[in-house]
């Protein structure tokens, strides 16, 4: 470099310094929002244009408890929302948990991790592996984890482990079925469960 070229970077560089420098105590400019001009009204929609409302009759019906129909006029009643017969509450169906993840933990099993959708299930219950062929595996279950901590039992909404022995871990896959055992006839039968 050159005695010219080091002057000029010599006065350039502190005169960028100190305007950079100044930038620091700017404010920004400020934003200043008018007022939102009024539009003209929008034209009402011509009536023959709107749908037309339908009556839907109402039937009388009884009340819960009661002998008595709800219904007290035409165009008047109430509609009571009943639990369907054929579904159980999750919590009363048989256990049942699709399996997300296969871990195999060395020297003590495979450990099954998945939500559970129905059921409860305590730590020395029996349970069955439901495969989409067909497939049905019978293991142990040594331990049942939430959170790496060990639990008594799991329920409906839990996400657990589920800690199996005397099975081999390549014969599984996520997606897999992980059930009460003798609960359910088919893997499609318990998928069906699930939804």
């Amino acid at each position: 470099m050159s005695r010219q070229q080091i002057l000029k970077w010599g006065i350039a560089i502190p005169l960028v310094m100190s305007l950079l420098s100044g930038c620091g105590g700017a404010s920004p400019t400020p934003i200043v929002i008018g007022a939102i001009p009024t539009s003209t009204p929008i034209p009402p929609v011509p009536p023959a244009v709107l749908p037309r409302a339908t009556a839907i009759p109402v039937t009388a019906t009884t009340g819960p408890g009661s002998g008595e129909p709800t219904a007290t006029a035409e165009g008047e009643g109430t509609v009571t929302v009943e639990a369907s017969p054929t579904r159980q509450d999750p919590i009363d169906r048989p256990f049942l948990m699709k399996i997300d993840r296969i871990s195999v933990i060395v020297g003590r099993g495979t450990l099954l991790e998945g939500r559970v959708a129905n059921g409860t299930l305590e730590a020395n219950g029996k349970v069955e592996i439901l495969g989409p062929q067909g497939n049905v595996i019978r293991p142990t279950v040594l331990a049942i984890l939430i959170s790496n901590i060990a639990r008594d039992q799991v329920t409906v909404g839990d996400y657990a482990g589920i800690l199996v022995g005397d099975i081999v871990a390549t014969d599984l896959s996520p997606g897999m079925l992980l059930a009460e055992a003798g609960e359910y006839k088919s893997y499609e039968e318990a998928l069906q469960q699930l939804q």
